[in-house]
């Protein structure tokens, strides 16, 4: 039966909450009264993510009946992006969402995202920069970060999104695999391109403000990472200059 949620969960040395985050995912789905799948990519981790991943997975089936999880996992660390790429082209939910490792959206917010989709939207992304978004605990560099790039996006990409970077996006499956295979950016400028080519596309994007908490651990580099990404918005546009928007007949192949 195919499922009517993918939930995507890139993750990358994981291994001490890879856990709580896996455990409270299936425990919320195993609450719905539709059905859906868990993917957990493993980026190339040099920990015990994947294996802490299937330790949950036989605690689950075996005691709560719950599904195992599929489990990719890269050779080597290739990035963020190329890890929700690669389970999105996986996923076969009518509705595939991407999450963070670590939560910072907690999942019982994708319940906003589905009467948009019910409503025609393609993609639904969560906004930690709308008024009656719920930020807790973000550090004042990450949000200098966040204002600083988002003026980057609008001028040179993505126009009318106030936060292209929160890990929380829903997109109808025959959408996120048409992206999927598209994409070319593979670290942390990915969101960014996945919405351009989206609004290339002409497919439609609805920004909804979800709940967001910092959790401590993270492996961004502030100076580092936002030139990475600030190089990828730049070259995004040169990667799909000649793209065109999608036609019906297209979505159906």
């Amino acid at each position: 039966m195919t499922p009517y949620l993918s939930i995507i969960i890139p993750a990358y040395n994981e291994q001490r909450r890879i856990a709580d985050t896996l455990i409270t995912v299936k425990d919320y789905l195993a609450r719905q009264p539709y059905s859906s799948e868990v993917i957990v990519v493993d980026d190339g981790s040099t920990d015990y993510t994947t294996e802490v991943v299937k330790t949950v997975d036989i605690y689950g089936s075996e005691l709560k009946n719950q599904t195992v999880s599929v489990v990719m996992e890269n050779v080597k660390n290739v990035g963020k992006g190329f890890s929700v790429a690669r389970g999105m082209l996986k996923a076969q939910g009518d509705i595939i969402l991407f999450t963070d490792a670590d939560l910072s959206t907690p999942i019982e917010e994708v319940e906003k995202f589905f009467p948009f989709f019910e409503q025609g939207y393609d993609i639904v992304i969560g906004s930690r920069r709308m008024e009656e978004s719920e930020v807790e605990k973000k550090p004042f560099y990450r949000d200098l970060m966040s204002i600083g790039f988002n003026a980057l996006v609008q001028a040179l990409t993505v126009r009318g999104i106030r936060d292209t970077q929160c890990g929380f996006k829903a997109f109808r499956r025959e959408v996120a695999h048409d992206i999927a295979r598209l994409q070319r950016t593979y670290r942390f400028g990915f969101d960014v391109e996945q919405l351009y080519i989206a609004s290339k596309r002409g497919y439609r994007i609805h920004e909804v403000p979800v709940r967001w908490v910092h959790q401590d651990g993270s492996t961004v580099s502030p100076f580092r990472d936002s030139l990475a990404m600030i190089a990828d918005v730049i070259r995004i546009r040169r990667l799909h200059a000649g793209l065109r928007a999608v036609m019906p007949s297209q979505m159906l192949s």
